[in-house]
């Protein structure tokens, strides 16, 4: 489970620390979780991220090889499925990758995480990184999934709090 609240250290990797070489699903499915779980508590199953690619949430992968751009992806969309529909999630994503690169959109969108978790738990802030003022709605859009991520994150970690002060209330009045 996620840590403490007040202890929120997240972080995702950027575009050029993600693998060069191509991937088999296990293997993806593995780095997938292996980024996702400790933020969220959850994983992506091999269905879903079949599902993912049927329905071209993602791009599909070459003779069942998958690449960062997949790898990239598929942790925007088990971070983004939280808190949007799968349809919502896809029209974001066309809408960020259609004014640059995978590289570009996914390096800006780790950028704004990293940032804006970085000061979960203190007073709400622009990010440092970009000017929101002159940005452009992608970007902006990009800013406020990564805000509703990270709310969402912080009340999940403050309810597991209560539950666990809770139990051990209970414990120690026995």
């Amino acid at each position: 489970m996620p840590k403490k609240t007040t202890e929120l250290e997240v972080r995702l990797p950027m575009w050029d620390e993600l693998p060069t070489f191509s991937l088999h699903l296990d293997q993806l499915l593995d780095l997938t979780n292996g980024v996702l779980e400790p933020i969220t508590g959850d994983k992506v199953t091999k269905t879903m991220l079949h599902n993912y690619f049927k329905d071209k949430i993602l791009v599909p992968p070459v003779k069942k090889r998958y690449y960062r751009t997949q790898l990239a992806g598929s942790i925007v969309v088990g971070l983004l499925k939280n808190i949007f529909t799968l349809s919502e999630v896809k029209a974001g994503l066309i809408t960020m990758l259609g004014t640059g690169s995978p590289k570009a959109g996914y390096n800006n969108f780790v950028v704004m995480f990293n940032e804006q978790a970085a000061k979960v738990g203190t007073e709400i802030s622009d990010p440092t990184s970009l000017e929101l003022k002159s940005a452009n709605q992608a970007t902006l859009m990009q800013y406020d999934a990564v805000q509703s991520i990270l709310f969402w994150l912080l009340a999940k970690y403050r309810l597991n709090d209560l539950m666990d002060n809770e139990q051990e209330e209970a414990a120690t009045e026995n």
